[in-house]
Formats: C-alpha cells, structure tokens, sequence
C-alpha cells in the first residue's frame, strides 16, 4: 500500500480481530488506523504506522515507522530506532494464521460461480438511459452483459428482497453508475455478481456490494459504497465498507448453507 489508509473507520468488520490479513509479506507508506495486522510473511514500514497489534510470520524492518501496539513476529525486529513498536517485541514466535485465506478465496469464488448458474427470475426494462431492475420475493436474479450497460448512466432497482445481478463477461470494465433504489430496495441487499471475469477495470463511483472473485482488478479512481471482494487488487480507487450484504440468507449455496455477509474479510481502503 503506497499512501493509503487502510481501515480507516473503526468498528467494521466486527466479527474479526484485525483490521488485514495477508497470506504473504506486507509493504506499507500510509497507515492502518485500527485493529493492527495479520500477515504471513514479512512486515515493512516506509513512513508508515500501525494502530493495534502486528502478527507476523517473518521480520518487521522497513525505513520508519511505528506500531502502536505489540509485535508478536516468527522473525526478527530488523530496523533500530527509526521504526518504533510501543508495546511488547516477542520475536521468534511461532505464527499460526487464524484466518485460512485459501478457504475464504475458495468460498466465495464458489458462491460467484453458484449464484451466477441460478436461473433467472427477472428481466430488465430501460426508461431513456436508466435501467431499471424490478425485485419480486425474495430472491431476484437478472442476468447482464457489458452490451446491455452501454450507454447506461444509472441502474434503479424497485422492490423489495435479495437482488443478484449477473454480468457475464471474462474482461470486463465497470464505469461509475448512479444506483437508485426504490420500494424497499436497498444496496445493502443489492449483490453485482461478476463471476466470469479473469480481469476487472473499474473507474468512478458504484454504490452497490461488487464480487468477482477470480478477477484481477484495477480500480483506477472512484468509490464503490459496498463490499468490493476480488481476486486481487490494484489502483487508487476507495472502498467504504457500509455493514455488509444483507441479502445472503435469501441465496442458499450449493451445499445448502445460507450466502454469509463476509464482508468483514474486505479491509476499508481510504485513499489519503
């Protein structure tokens, strides 16, 4: 992360200890603002500061920093002075992650696969360049391609109930549309499904929760208001996480267990 902020708002993802999880090393030039990290490999600061505990399987070194909180490394403390831990240094420590990010990947590539192979239970109609999604029951499921958002400068959904919106494609680019919602809609229980995708560009603001699972996504510029969960992740864009999908227990799974809103595995990104 270079001038980022990451957790920038406290109290989200209640569910979870830390405000990061990593499967590998950890490069920072910003800040985590709450919850402090936990990652699999080494940990470098360049200007950077941790608010809350490091948990790392490697070293902690870096050209300055801070960690306002313990450091509990399966390595070494490499940098002197220049880089601060204010609490306790436990070096040599044995690292077992609390989080099996392989099964979190895992889960969710297979609930983008599962809810994109539910038949559909509703088309979209357009007023002008306004596309509009009507949810009935509680489970809607509309199908899209990129064709179909050409042109589109918003998308209102109306009605109430779990909506999942299907955009097929393997690359696929997502510009800033404006989402309404109306007669009990909500983003909160607004998923856009984009399951297909190997790579996503994204650019401008999407208030709505995004998954694609497999894609290797840029996010240039703008704000998705939502979970924004993907392969991996580059860019400058800003994700403020709002509470979650809350239309998972309308979505059974393959195995029969209710879509969890896991969103406290996404970490809040602020651009600084």
């Amino acid at each position: 992360f270079n001038g980022f902020t990451v957790k920038g708002v406290g109290g989200t993802s209640p569910s979870l200890a830390h405000g990061f999880y990593g499967g590998g090393n950890f490069t920072l030039q910003g800040s985590v603002d709450h919850d402090g990290i936990e990652v699999a490999g080494n940990v470098t600061l360049n200007s950077g500061s941790v608010n809350g505990v490091v948990r790392a399987g490697g070293n902690l070194g870096g050209t300055s920093g801070s960690v306002n909180g313990n450091a509990i490394l399966g390595g070494l403390k490499t940098t002197g002075n220049p880089l601060t831990v204010s609490g306790s240094l436990l070096e040599n420590q044995a690292f077992v992650p609390t989080v099996d990010l392989n099964a979190v990947s895992s889960y969710f590539a297979g609930v983008g696969n599962f809810a994109a192979n539910h038949a559909p239970t509703s088309v979209f109609s357009m007023n002008y360049s306004q596309m509009v999604i009507n949810a009935n029951g509680p489970l809607t499921v509309v199908n899209l391609t990129s064709a179909n958002l050409a042109g589109v400068w918003g998308i209102n959904v109306v009605g109430s109930g779990a909506v999942v919106i299907n955009l097929a494609g393997s690359n696929v680019s997502l510009g800033g549309l404006t989402w309404s919602y109306t007669g009990g809609a909500s983003s909160k229980t607004t998923l856009l499904n984009i399951n297909q995708a190997s790579t996503l560009n994204l650019t401008g603001s999407n208030n709505v929760n995004i998954l694609a699972a497999n894609a290797a996504t840029n996010f240039a510029y703008g704000l998705v208001t939502g979970n924004l969960i993907v392969g991996s992740l580059t860019g400058s864009g800003q994700v403020n996480w709002d509470g979650g999908f809350e239309g998972g227990a309308s979505i059974p799974s393959a195995g029969g267990v209710g879509l969890m809103a896991a969103a406290g595995l996404v970490a809040s990104r602020r651009r600084r």
